[in-house]
């Protein structure tokens, strides 16, 4: 079975002569630090949900 690859001719990512301002570098640095907050979180009640259960079963 021959696989379907479709090779891009391009130069770079991004747009062409458009480089992010100190605006948008901020707002991406934001929403990087925000979503490293909730995914800490989120783990820490993991981790306090398995600690309840392993205590209640005990």
């Amino acid at each position: 079975m021959k696989k379907k690859n479709i090779e891009l001719d391009v130069d770079f990512i991004g747009g062409q002569g458009y480089s992010l301002t100190k605006e948008d570098e901020l707002a991406i640095s934001e929403f990087i630090r925000k979503d490293k907050e909730k995914r800490k979180l989120k783990e820490l009640r993991k981790k306090a949900a398995a600690k309840r259960k392993e205590k209640h079963l005990a």
